[in-house]
């Protein structure tokens, strides 16, 4: 049982310059049993403790809270005790982010909550049962994934966790949030209000409940007991197709992307999106789909900048719906010191002669080798490297079809890059 240590409000004037903050420090509860205009004093901030044991803002039985907006409302917890419907107006400080719940069977059901920004895989949820992380990878079908924007902390009165007396586990209770903006997470009709319970985020919406997907939009579910926080959750789409292989692989200094598909019926296009950190990814291309039934294959090159990059496919089919692909990487090394690429990779009879282009911070005379695909150096010569940019050309008419290696070692016999492969035919 969670036990308040005093119920009071605190007021602490910031500066003579500042507005004042009204802020619930841990383990002590502001009880409001009428309307309270938080609005009315203009510029007050209104925060409590987030905390294992939070401060609370309370509301018993019909009270409100009212006045609320992004710049002013309760950054931080809110109790409500009684039957009667409620409407949390909870945030960061900066947004937003109300909570809603019908009426409980008893007025001795008591729940709290808090906005909390940020990935829930993080250590941000400061109370029990649960607290700690909530990994967004822990889904429970037919949920696929969980934003990363933030999540409620869900308190019950069960077992008097709320104080003596207290009750409700939830079960039952129809939630309602207001969401940010998941334009790139999902379509509206696939995002789904989830909970923690314990291990796993799981689905309590069951159906498409949410108006849409900008910020301010409602996201709708009914709650299950032994829940501990509430998120934003996805499904993944069913589309009239099915991606086979997606595949990422160097192009000289870009990236080549390739995807086949199979029962590809009624699909409008393949968005092909680029990420430079994994998070947030930006639309490079789009390709219309083939809308063959047997399957087809799909081939782009794409301007890789310097560095690790990640792409994805956004999937749209003809009614606009859309599911991602699996992400695949590529790293860019053109850049980097010591860089080598040789070509033509295969080299062919009818221009039998190898090249090596190789940027490198090496300066003086090398050896240029080439071996068989078994080690033994068939071919060696010394070459003048100078520090940047270099390219090497050497006949191999000589040589059998085969696989070959190509090295360079410097005068201490250090190697200059890294050793190349390529095949003759």
């Amino acid at each position: 049982m969670k036990k308040l240590i005093f119920i009071s409000i605190l007021s602490i004037s910031l500066s003579p310059a500042r507005a004042q903050e009204t802020r619930v420090f841990s383990g002590a509860e502001f009880v409001n049993y009428s309307v309270t205009d938080i609005a009315v004093a203009a510029g007050q901030k209104w925060s409590t403790e987030r905390a294992a044991l939070p401060g609370y803002f309370s509301a018993v039985d019909t009270a409100t809270y009212t006045g609320c907006t992004n710049e002013v409302h309760i950054d931080g917890y809110i109790k409500k005790y009684g039957n009667k419907p409620f409407i949390f107006p909870i945030g960061d400080g900066t947004t937003l982010r109300t909570l809603e719940i019908s009426a409980p069977l008893s007025s001795t059901d008591t729940y709290a909550t808090a906005w909390i920004h940020g990935d829930p895989s993080a250590d941000n949820d400061p109370t029990a049962p649960f607290a700690g992380a909530h990994p967004v990878t822990s889904v429970t079908a037919p949920v696929s994934a969980v934003s990363i924007v933030g999540q409620w902390d869900w308190q019950v009165g069960a077992a008097e966790n709320l104080g003596a007396g207290t009750t409700g586990t939830g079960a039952g209770l129809f939630i309602t949030v207001s969401i940010p903006d998941m334009t790139r997470f999902a379509d509206a009709s696939q995002l789904r209000l989830v909970g923690w319970n314990g291990s796993s985020w799981i689905d309590l919406s069951h159906s498409a409940t949410a108006n849409g997907n900008t910020a301010g939009s409602t996201l709708k579910g009914i709650m299950t007991s032994n829940i501990s926080a509430i998120g934003i959750g996805k499904l993944m789409s069913v589309l009239p197709l099915r991606l086979e292989n997606f595949t990422a692989s160097k192009a000289d200094c870009n990236t080549q992307l390739n995807w086949y598909t199979s029962s590809e019926f009624s699909m409008a296009e393949f968005i092909v999106e680029q990420s430079l950190d994994g998070t947030i990814y930006n639309t490079v291309t789009a390709v219309p789909a083939l809308g063959n039934p047997s399957g087809s294959h799909y081939q782009i090159t794409v301007t890789q900048p310097a560095g690790l990059a990640y792409y994805r496919l956004k999937m749209k089919d003809s009614n606009g719906a859309f599911v991602y692909s699996p992400v695949v990487m590529m790293r860019n090394t053109c850049a980097d010191t010591e860089f080598m690429q040789v070509f033509p990779n295969p080299v062919t009879a009818g221009s039998p002669v190898v090249k090596l282009s190789f940027t490198t911070s090496y300066r003086g005379a090398a050896q240029f080798m080439i071996f068989s695909s078994v080690g033994q150096q068939l071919i060696s010569k010394t070459i003048q490297v100078s520090s940047g940019q270099n390219l090497v050309s050497t006949d191999i008419t000589r040589l059998p079809q085969g696989t070959y290696f190509i090295r360079v070692s410097g005068e201490n016999g250090k190697p200059v890059g890294n050793g190349q492969k390529f095949i003759k035919q």
